[in-house]
């Protein structure tokens, strides 16, 4: 299966070598600023392509902000720049034969954005020193009727999986579970109780981009952050536009479909997006090869993995003169689903999780802002309310038609971050405080008989907080370097029926530490490290949390505590660019899970700290535009993993050695458009109900879309399309938890309109 998947690399790979130029007679040439600084910026990468034929070319500004491009023909061109920390900007040109052109443009900065969570300088010398990578609008357009899982996909190094309470969740790098930070306009959305948030039911129709930052986080971060961070951004208005409506419909088989409808507006300092969608989805289709011996009565539906999707945003923006913002949303999910059971358990042997979801509902309010304090100084922050609620209904059997107990949590959480940016001296200082505040209420109710006995609730609370400097600089003209520290900690203070068992509370704290260095080796080569340790804690859940009767508690959890290093090397082109990142993480005191074989808890979870673990690989990454016609993204990543229980090397549960990703986009015409997406994952280990390890079938899967643009030369409808994908292709067989196979085939097809 690797031989496979190299061989498909290298055959897309051969593609990047193809290219054209003419030399004619005509130039462009002009001088790059920033509009807030009205400083010059280098490194702008400027990219040159006619709109009729494949003609494309790039340059980069040098140390001065100047750029040029000669010998052009004439025609129309687009013009498109883009820098680290600066909105991207596009221009139409018109150049007649021998004409020479000055193009002199400002951009505007980016780095402000509290929907951005990236630590970008004032110092512009001073570059990131981890991995920092996106996934921009036109990408996110391309995953119809998808969800923010969908999309987490098509990160480099993301392994998504689907665990047996049916929670969609993000690692990054074989991060290990609930040490991934996710936010949404700059707010932390995963539920504190369990640090960790089901992104397969956050829709992606309401996304304008994803930032994610990997290898040692910043401080700006907060707790709890050793596997990264990642940003989901709101849709916004198009530089171009003052106003913009977007329709979706989709239909699917099997299921049913969905449809969205985002709306954005400004006018003068004010801008708006609304945003409204509903989906629902039926029963999803076995894969060939799936092995279900227990609890699948269908021989083509995989049981129980239905669900349904109403969701609503509003993000309101204020611009002051002075280069202040205010911003506003608000968005609400209700969701209901079902969740496949492991079918690889024997139910007269062992507890299955025959569950459903009732209700899920999640409904945050954010406000965030930028207030200039000087030339020199700005003060961010964000602010946010976070409830959310679901409902846990737990079966007898697998006909989901008497109640064994149900379980209603309440989570209510408010946030707070600021982070004061100073130039100082050559360099930048960032001054960050987080402050996070929940509480978790849970009611469970037995029933006998298919009728309710005497319900038990329970309240927990926790505080969570950091407070750390973090200082960019210039060391010499092309090298710069960062250091960081921060004061982190978690205050369990409220421990429900814990605290009558000598567990009033939990109280730990730990410093976080960082430095980095960035060799600019010319305009396009970079070079960087970063070293840091980590803490994470653990959460009420995992230290008091028994689901159902599928765990055994243990409030006596230590802290994980993680060392991390990083070294990589950037090509940064206008037709080709790329990286390789070499990285490690040894942690101490790692949790993982161990089921008891014996004793009154037989065949019962429970999770414990190992003696630690050590995960150490290598991220490659590459994007090439060949021709205008013709872009080609990809990566793959190995990751050697292992941890250490009692002096004793021992697997990694449920972690990919290799993971591979590749995406094309063809435009056969100017309204024909082809997409093919493939993604490999090869050896995850699992651990099985008598606590050794088996290894997981390989897989490689791959997607395919074609579109339609219906209105090519019509620049208000511009956008709009016709689609047909095809998910899972070759309906092949995806395991990431045994017992839980992935879903086969699925076809979609529907319209999007804008206007």
């Amino acid at each position: 299966m690797q031989t496979r998947l190299l061989s498909i690399f290298l055959c897309y790979l051969f593609f990047i070598n193809i290219g054209s130029l003419s030399a004619q007679s005509a130039s462009i040439e002009g001088h790059i600023t920033s509009s807030e600084t009205n400083k010059a910026i280098q490194q702008v990468n400027i990219y040159l392509s006619k709109y009729e034929g494949s003609f494309s070319t790039g340059v980069a500004t040098d140390e001065n902000g100047y750029y040029r491009f000669e010998g052009l023909q004439k025609g129309r061109y687009e013009l498109t720049l883009s820098a680290v920390g600066f909105k991207q900007e596009k221009r139409e040109i018109k150049l007649q034969t021998s004409e020479t052109k000055t193009i002199d443009l400002t951009l505007q900065p980016a780095r402000y954005k509290l929907n951005e969570i990236i630590v970008s300088n004032s110092n512009r010398n001073a570059s990131n020193t981890t991995t920092v990578q996106r996934i921009d609008a036109e990408d996110i357009k391309k995953v119809d009727l998808g969800t923010v899982a969908d999309v987490a996909r098509l990160l480099p190094a993301a392994h998504v999986a689907t665990n047996s309470r049916g929670q969609t969740i993000l690692y990054l790098r074989n991060s290990a579970d609930r040490q991934t930070a996710q936010f949404f306009n700059g707010a932390l959305i995963n539920v504190p109780w369990d640090n960790r948030v089901d992104i397969s039911f956050l829709p992606s129709s309401m996304l304008g981009g994803v930032t994610v930052s990997k290898g040692v986080p910043s401080v700006t971060y907060g707790a709890n952050t050793i596997g990264g961070a990642v940003n989901f951004r709101a849709k916004s208005l198009p530089n171009d536009r003052e106003k913009l409506t977007k329709l979706s419909v989709t239909g699917s088989m099997p299921g049913l479909g969905g449809a969205s409808v985002v709306r954005m507006g400004q006018h003068n300092s004010l801008s708006y997006t609304a945003e409204v969608g509903y989906t629902k989805q039926y029963d999803y289709m076995l894969p060939d090869g799936a092995t279900v011996p227990h609890s699948q009565p269908s021989d083509d539906r995989r049981v129980n993995t239905d669900k349904r999707n109403v969701n609503m945003f509003f993000e309101g923006t204020k611009r002051y003169q002075n280069g202040a913002r205010l911003n506003a949303s608000i968005f609400h999910v209700d969701a209901e689903k079902g969740v496949a059971p492991e079918s690889n358990l024997d139910p007269e042997k062992t507890g299955v999780r025959y569950w459903r979801y009732p209700a899920i509902r999640q409904s945050m309010v954010i406000v965030n802002g930028l207030i200039p304090l000087n030339s020199d100084t700005h003060l961010r922050g964000a602010m946010w309310f976070n409830r959310y609620e679901q409902d846990i209904h737990q079966f007898q059997s697998v006909a989901y038609d008497t109640l064994d107990q149900t379980q209603d949590d309440l989570d209510l959480t408010g946030g707070l971050r600021l982070i004061l940016d100073q130039e100082l001296g050559k360099g930048n200082i960032n001054v960050a405080l987080n402050v996070l505040t929940t509480q978790h209420n849970q009611t469970i109710v037995p029933y006998s008989g298919g009728n309710a006995q005497g319900d038990s609730s329970d309240t927990y609370g926790q505080q969570i907080y950091s407070l750390g400097a973090e200082y960019s600089f210039p060391i010499a003209q092309d090298l710069s370097g960062m250091v960081g520290i921060s004061y982190e900690g978690s205050a369990i203070t409220n421990t429900g029926p814990w605290e009558n068992e000598g567990y009033e509370h939990y109280l730990r704290s730990a410093l976080s530490i960082s430095g980095g260095l960035t060799y600019e080796i010319s305009e396009q080569l970079r070079l960087r490290s970063s070293l840091g340790r980590k803490p994470r804690f653990p959460t009420m859940r995992e230290l008091y949390g028994g689901a159902l009767g599928k765990f055994v508690p243990n409030p006596n959890l230590k802290p994980v505590t993680a060392y991390l290093g990083e070294l990589g090397i950037e090509w940064r082109g206008t037709a080709v660019s790329g990286s390789l990142t070499g990285f490690i993480t040894r942690t101490y005191d790692a949790i993982d899970k161990k089921t008891f074989q014996q004793g009154p808890n037989t065949g019962k979870e429970q999770r414990i700290n190992l003696d630690g673990s050590r995960v150490w690989g290598i991220e490659s990454k590459f994007s090439a535009v060949p021709v205008t016609n013709l872009s080609i993204d990809g990566s793959i990543t190995y990751m050697n993993k292992r941890g250490i229980l009692q002096g004793e090397p021992r697997k990694l549960d449920e972690k990919p050695t290799w993971l591979g990703k590749l995406g094309i986009t063809y435009d056969l015409t100017d309204r024909i458009s082809i997409l093919s997406q493939t993604e490999y994952t090869g050896g995850i280990y699992t651990r099985t109900e008598q606590n050794t390890f088996v290894l997981l079938p390989d897989a490689l899967i791959f997607d395919g879309r074609l579109g339609y643009d219906l209105f090519p030369q019509h620049k208000t409808l511009e956008g709009s399309e016709l689609f047909f994908r095809v998910n899972n292709i070759t309906n092949d067989l995806r395991v990431l938890q045994l017992g839980l196979p992935g879903p086969g085939r699925k076809f979609l097809a529907g319209a999007k309109v804008q206007f």
